[in-house]
């Protein structure tokens, strides 16, 4: 398929601290640097996938955008409708992890994003609704979210990324007049955050209360819980030996994605999220580079 993934693109630097932090000393850890972010990681997996993928979103111009830049040429993801700025800093997301990815805490520096405003977007939707289906993250700024809401002609799947982000996608939709898009994936503060609903059931149902086909609230550990307007069911999630979580829930949308694709639709797609997210933990990046369609035969 034709696929248009819109969002942020950024430096993931991962430090997995040896034990505890010494006060006023220096802790040894292991870092790594990835190419991060959840756009530019969905439309990683996509491309891995094998499906026709545009990823819509900013770049700096210092070394690291260069290699993102050049890492997706060599994926063969299109950057047409990307833009590149001038003395701009690519975004980077700083993250204490424990030793198998969970974040402890985190720091970030993306003043980038805020070019992913109304303007930026609008310029691109005409191209945007040329696809087979739309992919946005909540790196774009409120006006733009509901922009995109009320203007994909399009399914269009949403990522609400982290809790302040998600109160964000929430303004979005007070803004919006269509008020509805197809499918959203959250974790459980993010969909508490979205709703003000703090009992799991509750907050699934009133994010398909608001508008959204199919809601996939990620529980980690404890599996997934799907719900659209005619089911909510709870599926667990497939043991593995975890080397690496961070990216496992782009993963995760990514194969709910690639299912729909093929035509499978509602409940029957979390099977293959959850499949590709149990594979990408196998990994120590935030994308697994063996990503394939096989892995859902497994």
């Amino acid at each position: 398929m034709k696929i248009i993934v819109i969002g942020e693109s950024n430096i993931d630097i991962a430090v997995k601290p040896h034990g505890e932090p010494l006060q006023g000393g220096c802790t040894p850890a292991d870092i790594a640097f990835h190419h991060g972010g959840v756009a530019r990681n969905i439309a990683h997996n996509l491309s891995l996938l094998g499906h026709e993928v545009q990823l819509a979103t900013v770049f700096g111009d210092d070394d690291f955008a260069q290699a993102m830049i050049d890492e997706c040429e060599t994926l063969g993801i299109d950057l047409s409708l990307s833009s590149q700025y001038e003395n701009a800093k690519s975004p980077i997301f700083l993250s204490f992890n424990d030793e198998v990815g969970n974040m402890q805490s985190a720091v970030s520096d993306i003043d980038l994003n805020a070019c992913l405003d109304l303007d930026w977007l609008m310029k691109r939707i005409d191209a945007v609704n040329r696809a087979d289906l739309v992919v946005a993250d909540t790196l774009l700024s409120v006006e733009a979210l509901s922009f995109l809401i009320d203007h994909c002609l399009v399914p269009l799947y949403i990522d609400t990324v982290s809790p302040n982000r998600a109160l964000l996608l929430a303004d979005a939709m007070k803004r919006s007049y269509r008020k509805s898009f197809f499918a959203l994936k959250c974790n459980l503060a993010e969909a508490q955050a979205l709703t003000g609903e703090t009992a799991l059931e509750d907050a699934a149902m009133r994010i398909v209360d608001k508008g959204i086909d199919n809601v996939y609230l990620t529980l980690g550990e404890d599996g997934v819980t799907f719900c659209s307007k005619k089911t909510l069911q709870h599926f667990p999630a497939i043991e593995v030996e975890a080397v690496n979580v961070t990216g496992s829930g782009d993963a995760f949308f990514s194969g709910v994605i690639h299912a729909n694709s093929v035509g499978i639709n509602g409940e029957r797609t979390v099977g293959y999220g959850l499949k590709a997210a149990c594979h990408n933990a196998k990994s120590e990046a935030p994308v697994n580079p063996t990503l394939r369609q096989s892995v859902f035969n497994e």
